[in-house]
């Protein structure tokens, strides 16, 4: 009964709050803060590891630290970038230490593997990895745009996760075993006991930083960026002509203008990345999942193993993300699996998450776990091929809100249609012909 009143309580102030909502919601007022029960503060841990790369990054950062003198910083690139305009990739792979245990995509040999497809790609990147393997990638190129990052021995050293170990070893599982309210409907919305490990949690945890660290460092003075799972291109990628998995993108490169069409409705206020299909259920804001550390898992419905975004919104979007994971540890919520996080974001801080509504790649691009943030940032398709993008709080959690920037359709090989969904899941065995 009570808790039912303040679910009502908590998501009728909710729509009001965005009502007057703000372009960049202040990292100290989200818009859902659990009754005022705060966490610890990225102010704590996040320090420059150089002195930033260019005035906004380093304005960015005074700012959070409540600094009022002009800032320090670099004005010239390490080194110069591939290519005008070009955007910057960023990765982190810090192996499973129990690598006996691991299924054959999760071991280093696989990863490495789809480390080198990135490799591949020719762009500018930036690697987070631990020292031993320093050598080993380097060796997959041998141009400085190729850029290693082995400042952290392993992967409790990044400062989001040196006071995270107890956490992540036993807290997080034990809020992973106390998931309740499961329906036979879930599908893939269950969460998966595999990935409820200490070292898988503090890998997830450590991507907002590393965004953070990677453009402040900003080797190559870039403006775009683009996060990466580390082995986001699987073994059973769609093939080329000449038979190469993932060979169209290799070959074509990432577009410009296409980051720059996703940034125009991010900004400098977050960052694009996709959604999953929604087919097994999504919450609006009325539901006792943002309120309920038992239904928590119902939240999980954004891809984040590719996004995209400026300078500043790649900063403002990961400290967000770091806020609400510490806030949400304060409060008893599964923090273990950032997708388990990502939603949060979105709700809290409004502008912060927009998002690539899930669809069906056509049939040439096509694979069982497609998900279209991987290729929709390339010239795949040619220049008119482009991603829907929405705000999610309009389109997933709050009918009747109206966001303050304009959504954007798809266009060229990216436009689908009701008939193309369905063809999808019959393809793929998920529905038959005549469950139309």
């Amino acid at each position: 009964m009570d808790s039912s009143r303040n679910t009502i309580n908590e998501t009728s102030s909710y729509k009001e709050k965005l009502k007057c909502v703000r372009d960049l919601t202040p990292i100290d007022e989200p818009l859902i803060s659990w009754h005022g029960h705060r966490g610890r503060s990225p102010r704590e841990y996040l320090k420059p590891p150089v002195v930033p790369y260019g005035l906004e990054a380093a304005e960015w950062q005074n700012a959070l630290d409540g600094k009022q003198e002009v800032p320090h910083f670099r004005s010239t690139p390490e080194i110069p970038p591939i290519r005008k305009n070009a955007p910057t990739v960023v990765l982190i792979f810090y192996p499973r230490p129990d690598q006996n245990d691991a299924r054959p995509i999760h071991k280093s040999s696989s990863y490495l593997k789809r480390i080198e497809r990135i490799a591949q790609m020719g762009e500018q990147t930036i690697l987070y990895v631990p020292p031993e393997l320093t050598e080993t990638i380097r060796a997959m190129r041998s141009d400085p745009h190729w850029y290693i990052v082995d400042s952290y021995s392993t992967v409790w050293d990044i400062p989001t996760n040196d006071y995270q170990r107890d956490n992540f070893a036993n807290k997080q599982p034990r809020l992973f075993r106390e998931f309740d309210y499961y329906e036979d409907a879930d599908g893939e919305l269950r969460p998966v006991e595999r990935y409820n490990r200490a070292h898988h949690s503090a890998v997830c945890n450590a991507k907002a930083f590393v965004m953070y660290d990677a453009v402040m460092r900003n080797p190559f003075g870039s403006d775009r960026w683009m996060y990466v799972d580390a082995g986001f291109l699987f073994d059973d990628g769609p093939k080329d002509a000449d038979g190469v998995a993932w060979g169209h993108l290799l070959k074509s490169g990432l577009d410009e203008a296409k980051f720059d069409r996703a940034i125009g409705v991010s900004r400098d206020t977050g960052v694009v990345m996709g959604e999953y299909s929604h087919r097994d259920g999504c919450p609006d804001i009325d539901n006792e999942c943002w309120s309920d550390p038992k239904q928590t898992w119902r939240t999980r419905q954004f891809i984040a193993n590719v996004y995209v975004g400026s300078s500043l919104g790649m900063l403002n979007y990961s400290v967000r993300f770091m806020q609400t994971v510490d806030d949400m540890d304060a409060n008893g919520f599964y923090t273990g699996r950032e997708e388990f996080v990502v939603a949060f974001v979105a709700i809290r801080y409004p502008n912060s998450i927009f998002s690539i509504p899930w669809f069906p790649l056509p049939d040439w691009l096509d694979y069982r776990w497609q998900f279209p943030g991987k290729l929709v940032f390339s010239r795949v398709g040619g220049p008119e091929s482009v991603p829907p993008i929405v705000d999610p709080i309009a389109t997933l959690y709050v009918r009747g809100y109206i966001p303050s920037r304009q959504s954007l359709a798809a266009g060229g090989i990216y436009v689908t249609s009701s008939r193309d969904h369905h063809e999808w899941e019959v393809r793929h065995g998920i529905t038959t012909p005549d469950q139309r």
